[in-house]
């Protein structure tokens, strides 16, 4: 019997980077692939357990990171590299593209190892297969999904369905939230906001995210999620039907707070994505200088769960943090009204 080819995906980013490559790790499992998948901390989560993945190699970047200057760090990564090189794959796709891809990629010992001639951070010199010679495979303004797809039609595979599995939804986070939601006096719809402060003067202004609070916690139950930035702006929302749960959650508990939920409204890409996977909840997507063609979620039926609101502003989206013209008017927009008439 012949022997399933066996596959590595190098995935190293964030867990939108991650949920956006399980559609190509599903493609390739369809097709009697074997699929491993060399992954960083926060992509672990969304690997791990994963039905469609055969084995889950971590990478600890961000624990190397934090111990920075560590001279430790090339024995580490040769361990790693040992480890690859044993599994004698006949393949090696880089979806991170970047320098920190870079050394494992060149360093696989596979055969083949696809990735785009014009991958960032000189990642491209580790390839041997540059999937972009054919034009139609480009990754210029392409979703970050159909980029990862790409290297599935370049294989000859049918790249029509995107699909998603997430790991279960663990009993431990059930009862956590279910906890939490005991908080709420009254039974009504759920709306989930992630304001995501981090992106700091490009994020959707504060005074917004308080008065679209104020504007739907008659009607609904909310719940503010985030990181600590995100925390001091919830504590400026004091309404009866308001949860504040940032820096309370793990990935597995915004699942389960998800699956209970009428609509997520976000200004963080990650939470999107999470909730974009879920496939059943409303997405809103607010977009202020972030490129929502390339990251945001997008509609996989047509049934129109998924929305990027953004303005109208000849500079948007820029993709930067900092405003060349130092006025930061993306912050302000789409309006408040415009996001609650998505709600109504």
């Amino acid at each position: 019997m012949e022997q399933q080819p066996r596959v590595l995906i190098i995935s190293l980013g964030s867990m939108r980077d991650a949920i956006y490559t399980i559609p190509l790790i599903a493609t390739l499992k369809r097709n009697d692939y074997l699929v491993d998948v060399l992954t960083a901390e926060k992509g672990f989560e969304i690997f791990n357990t994963n039905p469609y993945v055969k084995r889950v190699q971590l990478v600890p970047l961000e624990q190397w990171l934090n111990k920075m200057p560590y001279f430790g760090i090339f024995e580490d990564l040769s361990e790693t590299i040992a480890k690859i090189k044993k599994k004698n794959y006949s393949m090696v796709i880089d979806c991170e593209q970047s320098l920190r891809s870079l050394f494992l990629f060149a360093n696989s010992g596979a055969k083949r190892r696809l990735t785009y001639s014009n991958a960032k951070g000189f990642s491209s010199l580790g390839g041997n297969e540059f999937i972009d010679k054919d034009p139609k495979l480009s990754n210029y303004n392409v979703h970050q999904v159909e980029r990862n797809l790409n290297f599935a039609r370049y294989l000859g595979f049918d790249a029509n369905i995107v699909d998603f599995a997430l790991p279960e939804i663990s009993y431990g986070a059930k009862l956590k939230i279910d906890k939490f939601f005991s908080f709420f006096t009254q039974e009504q719809p759920l709306i989930v906001l992630a304001p995501n402060m981090g992106l700091g003067e490009t994020s959707w202004h504060p005074k917004n995210w308080i008065n679209l609070a104020n504007n739907i916690s008659e009607k609904y139950n909310v719940v503010i999620i985030g990181e600590f930035e995100d925390k001091s702006l919830a504590n400026k929302m004091i309404n009866k039907n308001l949860l504040n749960l940032c820096n309370q959650t793990s990935f597995d508990d915004l699942r389960y707070i998800f699956n209970n939920c009428k609509m997520v409204i976000s200004n963080n890409t990650e939470v999107s994505a999470i909730a974009w996977a879920m496939k059943h909840v409303k997405v809103v997507t607010i977009s202020t200088s972030l490129p929502p063609a390339k990251y945001n979620p997008y509609n996989l039926t047509n049934e129109n769960c998924y929305k990027t609101l953004i303005g109208s502003l000849g500079c948007q989206p820029c993709n930067s943090t900092y405003c060349q013209n130092s006025t930061y008017k993306c912050s302000h927009l789409p309006t408040v009204e415009s996001v609650l008439n998505e709600i109504r």
